[in-house]
């Protein structure tokens, strides 16, 4: 097996000093933090770096991230690479905004510098134009046609050369500045999110904003109250129509259950596959065999006998199931989308009440922050337990369980006992719905008794 090129101590150790003396062969300050876009150019893989920097330290570790804690950071100047006036004044008060009224950190004021200066240079690169207002107007539906292929390309670049939650951080930025300008100068639309639906991407960014306890107890009594609910609201309505209310709230209470106690990505509600994936024996975990770093295998923290039951629900229930948990005979995947996935959660989060600090409605990333820092506070609460089991296992030392993706089947047993409790008080469920109790009953149990939670 050849050694590994991007070890540990060379991300910690050898790295740094390349960087700066290339950064001081080119008279530049060592102390600078390098953009993506530079390290490229002096023949650093990006790419390569940044699975490297998430192998060695936790997957919501980014490269950006890991040279700031190196000490990279100094900036030389403050200057946006643009001499369009409107769009200076525009970027500067975009960055004032995020630090003032976001109170976002010094860290996320440059990443988002960071992507827009980015922007900037593929704009002229591309389109020959440093005037980002230019994206968002347009005098004809062709002209406004030939704003999104621009955007695009724009899009593509910055997917081609970062890895997938840089690349997502910096298109979400990139959007959020045209929400800004909106609000100050006359636009037609956003452009970014006009076209961004088309990109694979996740958000890595600090700054997504978990759930807390009484927040997640909020949507669960939500779903659990529906049937009783005299009104719903217009979206919840709408939905409840075209799926049926009780099928619809199963559909939710699976959502909310694999977002808090698994914590998926987005694009994995669309790859699963419940008859492969689901692992609902004793030791209970999913299977998550494509990921950016390596296949993984997240223990199911809460109710994994309610995706027993879901499963074999499915079975009955749906003639030709595809396996997909969330699935649709209209998509080219066999499954509902993660965009359709989240419209569903801001539905119930509206009918909840409920909405984050800054006034957006939770998406399925706000969820899998809530299950990331949930489950690391219960390894950081239960370091001996874990260390016990890190012996019996074989493993090094306790901070690989901590950090793991693939941990053993001990490992998984332990972790889901420590965290069973404590996921378990946001999410009570003591029995089936009665969709798929009703459903069971017909097949699996005798007469005069009825299906529940117990029996899986």
């Amino acid at each position: 097996m050849p050694a590994e090129k991007y070890t540990e101590a060379y991300l910690t150790e050898q790295l740094p000093a390349e960087i700066k003396e290339q950064l001081r062969a080119d008279g530049l300050s060592p102390a600078r933090r390098p953009s993506y876009e530079y390290l490229n150019a002096k023949g650093f893989s990006t790419r390569g770096l940044n699975k490297a920097v998430q192998r060695h330290f936790g997957e919501e570790m980014t490269l950006h991230e890991h040279l700031v804690e190196l000490g990279f950071g100094v900036r030389l100047d403050d200057e946006w690479p643009t001499q369009h006036p409107e769009t200076l004044s525009l970027l500067n008060g975009f960055r004032e905004s995020r630090r003032d009224r976001k109170k976002n950190s010094g860290e996320t004021i440059e990443t988002i510098e960071s992507a827009l200066r980015k922007v900037l240079r593929i704009s002229q690169r591309l389109h020959n134009t440093d005037n980002l207002l230019l994206y968002a107007r347009f005098d004809s539906e062709q002209e406004k046609f030939k704003r999104n292929k621009q955007i695009e390309a724009i899009l593509d670049e910055i997917h081609e050369e970062l890895s997938g939650g840089a690349a997502g951080n910096y298109t979400r930025y990139f959007g959020k500045f045209y929400e800004y300008v909106s609000l100050r100068t006359p636009t037609d639309y956003n452009p970014v999110a006009a076209v961004d639906h088309q990109y694979s991407h996740e958000y890595t960014s600090r700054d997504v904003q978990r759930l807390t306890d009484e927040q997640q107890r909020a949507l669960w009594r939500t779903v659990q109250q529906l049937p009783e609910r005299k009104s719903l609201c217009k979206d919840v309505d709408g939905l409840v129509k075209r799926h049926g209310l009780e099928r619809w709230r199963v559909y939710m209470m699976l959502l909310l259950l694999l977002g808090l106690s698994v914590g998926p990505r987005s694009k994995e509600y669309v790859r699963m596959d419940c008859r492969n994936h689901w692992h609902t024996g004793d030791d209970a975990y999913i299977e998550f065999p494509i990921r950016k770093n390596q296949p993984g295998e997240v223990p199911v923290l809460t109710h994994p006998d309610f995706l027993k039951a879901y499963r074999e629900f499915m079975e009955v229930v749906e003639d030709d199931w595809n396996g997909k948990p969330f699935p649709s005979d209209t998509s080219a995947s066999g499954s509902v989308t993660p965009a359709t996935l989240n419209n569903w959660l801001r539905a119930l989060c509206k009918e909840a009440g409920l909405q984050l600090e800054d006034g957006d409605y939770p998406t399925l990333q706000n969820l899998r922050q809530s299950w990331h820092s949930a489950y690391k506070e219960v390894l950081r609460n239960n370091k001996v337990q874990l260390k016990i089991v890190a012996e019996e296992a074989g493993t090094e030392d306790e901070d690989q369980v901590d950090a793991s993706y693939t941990p053993t089947e001990e490992e998984r047993k332990t972790i889901r006992e420590l965290a069973c409790e404590d996921f378990q008080d946001n999410l009570p469920l003591d029995e089936l719905p009665d969709i798929m109790a009703d459903a069971l009953d017909e097949v699996r149990q005798p007469a005069g008794s009825q299906a529940n939670l117990t029996d899986f």
